[in-house]
């Protein structure tokens, strides 16, 4: 059968007691440490990742800010540009208008001159008649029936 001795039982207890010692050391130290070192370098990557994510929400803000500051200066840019444009038009306008003034103007004294021209001639035309029918009242006898012919003549001339 099997003995149990005190000793054996001391014995047994100072084998694991110097496993036990054993192992803390040689074992459960160093796994200790790598389990701290493995921590410690995921802490730094959340650490890491926490910072970066961070960053891209700031370039994300200033991006964003960007995109509104250039839309606002879009805005602003299309309406100078309207503006001009609408200032370039009411000259252009302008211009056409005292353009268009000008030429009836012009059209208007040509016209009167034109006019004045004819009116001028006409009344050369209308005395040489009217000489050329008092020469030959006077150089001619005074009957009713030269009267009518020269007045036939007058109004015959008159009318071409």
């Amino acid at each position: 059968m099997i003995q149990i001795s005190f000793w054996s039982i001391l014995f047994t207890v100072v084998n694991l007691l110097i496993l036990f010692i054993a192992f803390r050391i040689f074992f459960f130290k160093p796994l200790a440490k790598i389990i701290a070192q493995r921590q410690k370098e995921a802490d730094e990557l959340y650490e890491e990742a926490l910072s970066r994510q961070n960053d891209a929400e700031e370039l994300k803000n200033s991006y964003e800010q960007k995109l509104i500051g250039a839309e606002s200066e879009r805005k602003q840019i299309l309406a100078e540009a309207r503006k001009h444009a609408d200032g370039e038009y009411q000259n252009i306008l302008a211009d056409a208008k005292s353009e268009a003034s000008q030429i009836h103007k012009d059209a208007v004294a040509a016209a009167e001159h034109e006019k004045k021209e004819i009116i001028g001639s006409a009344r050369k035309e209308i005395a040489q008649l009217i000489v050329d029918a008092t020469t030959k009242v006077v150089g001619s006898k005074n009957s009713a029936e030269v009267d009518s012919d020269l007045y036939e003549q007058f109004l015959g001339k008159a009318g071409e």
